[in-house]
């Protein structure tokens, strides 16, 4: 998700991380998968700062910077993870 919904494309899906989870959503409207994006979002979330920080960069291959959008790594996630409720 990160990688094509949020790399230097964003703008087709959207301007806030909300509408970009929503396009997420619309795209993959199938429930398995949505659900287990939030199942990844709260496993990862239990790490901490450091370690949470260390899985994200690998995952995002230097694409995707949440500093860029006023978040950090665990900022950003909780907003996805509200977004996909």
């Amino acid at each position: 998700m990160i990688l094509v919904f949020f790399g230097q494309d964003f703008d087709i899906f959207g301007e806030t991380i909300e509408e970009i989870v929503h396009s997420y959503k619309y795209d993959y409207h199938d429930a398995d998968v949505v659900s287990r994006l939030r199942n990844q979002i709260t496993e990862v979330l239990k790490e901490n700062d450091s370690e949470l920080t260390s899985i994200m960069v690998l995952l995002a291959e230097n694409q995707f910077y949440p500093k860029l959008w006023g978040e950090t790594w665990r900022s950003f996630l909780q907003r996805v993870l509200a977004a996909l409720q």
